[in-house]
């Protein structure tokens, strides 16, 4: 397993995969306060992907390091640091999982503890979100529940045009909520991609309901 942040042509492998990482996703609970039954709860959206990634930067060439892996915490720290203090976004991907998506980096804390000059530092990321989509989505929404009342919802799928810096795996999160194999391998399947890792800017796909992308029915 590797630890990748990739932008502008820079693809910074990090020198010693992290012995453990930990991210967040889920959804928003609000509490709703109802006379007489007190507070409920009730599912508000999404919330998106953050994470917390604990790296050691060695400035020494130890025989355990990543191969090709640079021997100057500093060229890690000006990438990142400069990465985390823009307003641009950055690709994370974590080889052997399904963390493949564009992130900002939130911060980047350092400290040095035994003399080695090696560097431990912490990034904390937050997944990035699509606003133009997520509007796009909303007036899709908003026009659906326009229906007369009976109306069955319709079983089409609904197409998506592909921009940069999207994934399969982004896309199923948005439309699905879901972003495992599962999910984007039967996206790609649906729309005849033989690599779900490869998608090009332009083109469009095909969205259908969760029901038909899995098989069962709607």
């Amino acid at each position: 397993m590797q630890v990748c942040f990739i932008r502008d042509g820079v693809s910074l492998v990090m020198p010693v995969t992290p012995e453990r990482y930990q991210w967040t996703s889920g959804k928003r609970i609000e509490t709703i306060n109802i006379n007489e039954l007190g507070d409920v709860y009730r599912p508000g959206g999404l919330t998106r992907f953050s994470g917390n990634f604990d790296f050691l930067l060695p400035a020494q060439d130890y025989p355990w390091i990543e191969a090709g892996a640079h021997v100057d915490p500093q060229y890690y720290l000006d990438y990142l640091t400069a990465w985390a203090t823009d307003e641009k976004t950055v690709r994370l991907v974590i080889t052997g999982t399904e963390i493949n998506t564009l992130v900002y980096i939130e911060d980047v804390t350092q400290g040095e503890s035994d003399g080695t000059g090696d560097r431990s530092i912490t990034v904390s990321v937050r997944e990035y979100c699509d606003l133009e989509a997520k509007e796009t989505e909303t007036a899709a929404g908003t026009q659906n529940s326009g229906r007369a009342a009976g109306a069955s919802p319709s079983k089409k799928a609904q197409a998506y045009t592909i921009v940069s810096g999207d994934t399969l795996s982004m896309i199923c999160r948005r439309y699905y909520g879901k972003s495992t194999a599962k999910y984007y391998n039967a996206l790609a399947k649906y729309n005849g991609i033989k690599n779900p890792h490869l998608i090009y800017p332009g083109a469009t796909i095909q969205i259908p309901s969760e029901a038909i992308l899995l098989g069962g029915s709607a």
